[in-house]
């Protein structure tokens, strides 16, 4: 294994002024009776641009430009700045990502490809099975795929991942530059993946129809939810069909048909199986929050409009099978001591316990008191469960909350991360939990198949235990640098989405909000269900707000009124700013109650 190294640093900005040859991304604004690059994320002075140097671009573009003689050049165009699809494209060169794979990759994206047809010594041929994959609508990479099947009381569950450790070998070129990345960066309608679209958009990926080579796991689930009888080989498969959420959902409502009888009655199946599963796991005590994530829809570079995903049964259905594959796969390497890297999810700390039951009985959400002195492990881990738990029933009682108050929950958690010496996940429960689910989006993932095939003594040599610390630490960092991104890129989409709404009298139309944050100088507000915008103290000229110590309420010095997380609240748009994922919000009525 490649020892891992940091991401490649982020492209300097003009404060690298005078030095030839630093890049960055811009804004083309005017400039005397000409053009300049304005940083377009970051604070900087302008750089004039002369026209000689402009190339296509136009006022009002995003730009890269590069620092040329005391001034700069255009080198790439991403777009209008009011066109969200730039916007993302130019927020990936500022961040250094996005910009595809070297020639060596490439060539051996290739090699792979072409050996894609050759036979492998134990694999075993499932061609004959009835397996189908169930993704989100417009996913591009299928690196997972599940077949169900009656046994006895029980029922047989095989979830077959793509073999990308076979296209992938340790230390060459893909290799590097796969764990450099850490993990695929989705942001709206586009991505940065981990792997070359040679690999995981073509021949990694679990097409309908085409002959795939995958690792599979194998497990029978009895009624209780408990999992027997678990195996685990390399195989050849043949989706028989890609089914999307929203269809499968459509069917288990009884509101559409699959077409196919016998694919009804699996997937029926493979939905009991998942409850069977699910329940086991919240009988352990896993979490269980509620949460939802925005998906775009895109007219070329045009945000055209936004669905919040929440969970779903269809959701449910994969997540259980992908869980029991993932535990199964743990207590297998941990029975052979093969190192491997391990998805850990440490129990929440007392101070973090502390300050939630705190910010709990400031709203008035009922939970049992905490037992007295320091807490073991399992009452922290039980603690986090019984908030979300009271959480839930409160939003679905008062109908208020559910944009903040899960999240609240979460925030008290602490950070799942790649580690090889521990192997608990808190969340869910598990004593034993890593991730083998998603080798095409997550190098960890790799690390465990390569980990897998060694241990079923197919070939692989074992991953290196001595470099599994670094890895871990390096593929941690980059998936919450990418979540970071993620998260930031959706704000911006939503920005963009309003923006393009607010004309003539949209400005002043009262919104419907609730409050999900409570900082410093103000809230932070979701509104039409959907947007996001932070309200500051001094719009709020009824009074002087300020915030208790609890962070979950603000008081009215003078009134004594009280605005709590989970409160709904009026608002109106005060101003919008897509590019820096930025809405400002005044009130438009009263929120909170007197006490």
């Amino acid at each position: 294994m490649a020892r891992s190294r940091r991401p490649a640093p982020r492209p300097g900005g003009p404060r690298g002024r005078g030095r030839t040859g630093v890049t960055f991304v811009a804004l083309m604004v005017p400039a005397g009776r000409g053009m300049a690059a304005r940083p377009a994320f970051e604070a900087g002075p302008e750089v004039p641009l002369l026209k000689a140097r402009r190339g296509e671009a136009r006022m009002g573009d995003l730009v890269t430009a590069r620092m040329k003689g005391g001034g700069c050049e255009v080198v790439t165009i991403h777009g209008p700045m009011n066109a969200a699809g730039a916007a993302m494209r130019a927020l990936m060169a500022h961040e250094g990502i996005g910009r595809g794979f070297g020639s060596k990759v490439r060539e051996e994206a290739e090699a792979a490809a072409r050996a894609q047809a050759e036979d492998d010594p134990d694999r075993r041929d499932l061609r004959d099975q009835r397996v189908i994959t169930i993704d989100p609508e417009g996913a591009k990479d299928h690196d997972d795929a599940i077949a169900v099947a009656e046994e006895g009381e029980g029922i047989r569950l095989w979830v077959h991942i793509a073999d990308v450790s076979r296209y992938v070998p340790a230390g060459g070129a893909i290799d590097r530059e796969a764990e450099r990345r850490g993990c695929s960066v989705y942001l709206p309608g586009t991505v940065d993946p981990m792997l070359p679209e040679r690999l995981s958009n073509d021949i990694c990926s679990l097409r309908p129809g085409e002959d795939r080579k995958a690792v599979t796991a194998h497990m029978l689930v009895m009624p209780d939810g408990s999992v027997t009888s678990e195996g685990f080989h390399r195989s050849l498969i043949r989706s028989d069909r890609r089914l999307t959420y929203p269809e499968v959902d459509a069917f288990l409502e009884g509101d559409a048909s699959l077409g196919d009888d016998v694919m009804e009655h699996e997937v029926r199946l493979a939905m009991e199986l998942a409850r069977r599963l699910r329940a086991r796991r919240m009988r352990r005590g896993a979490l269980d929050v509620v949460t939802s994530e925005p998906r775009f829809r895109f007219d070329g570079d045009r945000v055209e409009g936004v669905d919040m995903e929440t969970q779903t049964d269809s959701h449910s259905l994969i997540e259980e099978c992908m869980i029991a594959a993932n535990e199964a796969v743990a207590r297998f390497l941990i029975a052979r001591k093969v190192p491997a890297l391990y998805r850990v999810h440490a129990d929440p700390e007392q101070m973090a316990i502390e300050e939630l039951w705190n910010r709990l009985e400031v709203l008035g959400i009922a939970v049992p008191p905490l037992a007295d002195g320091v807490l073991t492990s399992d009452q922290r881990r039980e603690a986090a469960g019984v908030a979300a738990h009271a959480v839930r029933l409160h939003v679905e009682r008062t109908g208020q909350g559910a944009a903040g108050l899960p999240t609240m929950v979460l925030r008290a958690l602490q950070k799942a991360v790649y580690r090889p010496d521990e192997t608990s996940h808190s969340g869910l429960a598990s004593p034993a939990y890593l991730h083998f689910t998603s080798p095409i989006r997550r190098y960890p993932d790799l690390v465990v198949h390569r980990a897998l095939v060694h241990a079923l003594g197919l070939g692989e040599p074992a991953p290196d235990a001595a470099a599994l610390p670094e890895v871990g630490r390096h593929s941690s960092e980059r998936e919450r640098e990418a979540t970071d991104l993620e998260r930031r890129a959706d704000r911006m989409c939503l920005a963009y989405l309003l923006a393009q709404s607010l004309t003539g009298d949209d400005w002043d139309r009262p919104r419907d909000g609730e409050v999900t944050g409570i900082g410093q100088s103000g809230l932070f507000i979701t509104f039409d269900q959907v947007f996001d915008g932070f309200l500051p103290f001094r719009h709020m000229r009824d009074d002087h707000y300020v915030p208790d110590e609890s962070d979950a309420e603000v008081v009215g010095e003078e009134t004594g009124r009280r605005i709590r997380l989970g409160d709904p609240i009026r608002v109106r748009v005060h101003d919008a700013e897509p590019l820096r994922g930025r809405v400002t919000l005044e009130p438009a009525g009263h929120a909170g109650s007197r006490r």
